[in-house]
């Protein structure tokens, strides 16, 4: 059986609440540098939430299949997309995904691998639905590098905004990877 994700709670606020807990010139960067990247081709983003990431490949793409487990955080994203005819998105696990083999140019992973506990499973299921050649993105917020006062505001502002962490959640660093 699935549980629906803690996040679903959040689905009318949750850019805001990311945009209080990582602080906005960091979320202004990361959407800056996705609308930077080329040629993305059809598109399936994983953990889609409300479309924060989803708007800044809008102009790089074919086509965006926006997906989360969240049926409100999908339907948010489906309302916030309405005019856009290359937007579509579907309600689906990211570690059983109901889409062919092969099927798209580019996966996008932003701020999911760090809170799934089943890490593993999602990248696999990536690397079936993604073209020979495809571009997978993965991108996480995490603590790493952070001075301690940093980590301990940030960890203040997540527990204030949402409460503990997923179980499963880890802290991603470039020793410790999604797959260790």
């Amino acid at each position: 059986m699935i549980t629906v994700n803690k996040w679903e709670a959040f689905s009318d606020s949750f850019e805001q609440r990311n945009t209080y807990v990582v602080g906005q010139a960091i979320i202004d960067t990361v959407k800056s540098r996705l609308a930077g990247l080329q040629n993305l081709g059809v598109v399936l983003e994983l953990g889609c939430g409300n479309g924060t990431y989803t708007r800044s490949l809008l102009h790089n793409a074919t086509s965006i299949l926006a997906t989360d487990l969240s049926e409100k955080m999908v339907e948010t994203t489906k309302q916030r997309f309405q005019g856009h005819a290359n937007v579509h998105t579907d309600v689906a696990n990211c570690t059983q995904l109901p889409y062919s083999d092969d099927q798209f140019d580019t996966v996008l992973m932003a701020n999911l691998l760090h809170i799934i506990p089943c890490r593993h499973a999602a990248l696999l299921e990536a690397k079936r639905v993604l073209k020979p050649g495809g571009r997978l993105i993965v991108m996480s917020m995490t603590q790493y590098s952070m001075g301690f006062f940093q980590q301990f505001g940030l960890i203040y502002r997540y527990i204030k905004m949402y409460g503990s962490k997923p179980a499963g959640a880890i802290k991603l660093t470039p020793k410790r990877t999604a797959l260790s």
